[in-house]
């Protein structure tokens, strides 16, 4: 069962955290987590959630639970140079353009 608390206050922005372990016996991650981007994040891949807290506004703030079977990994960030930026740039413009080219294709039935 799930405890669900709600008008819950965010975690003062110094004192937040996010733990996960992992159980070897089970083969179960464990995460508890007071970080609202990271509650999102994982919320999804929780089957049975023990704890979930809510801001005044609705938003998920706390999550605790069990990822069951499943798989979790931390990696850097990607830090892009100008150059590399500038390619992303416009390698995502030209697919935008095609998309584009292709919605009207199908509006008009034009092949």
């Amino acid at each position: 069962m799930t405890e669900v608390k709600q008008d819950m206050k965010t975690a003062p922005f110094e004192e937040r955290e996010t733990i996960i372990s992992y159980d070897r016996q089970t083969e179960t991650w464990h995460i508890y987590t007071d970080e609202p981007k990271h509650a999102r994040k994982y919320e999804k891949y929780i089957t049975h959630p023990q704890r979930k807290g809510y801001s005044p506004s609705g938003q998920l703030i706390m999550l605790e639970g069990d990822i069951d079977k499943g798989t979790v990994s931390i990696s850097k960030k990607v830090r892009l140079t100008e150059k590399q930026k500038e390619k992303q740039r416009k390698v995502l413009q030209k697919a935008r353009i095609s998309h584009r080219v292709n919605l009207q294709t199908e509006k008009t039935g034009i092949n």
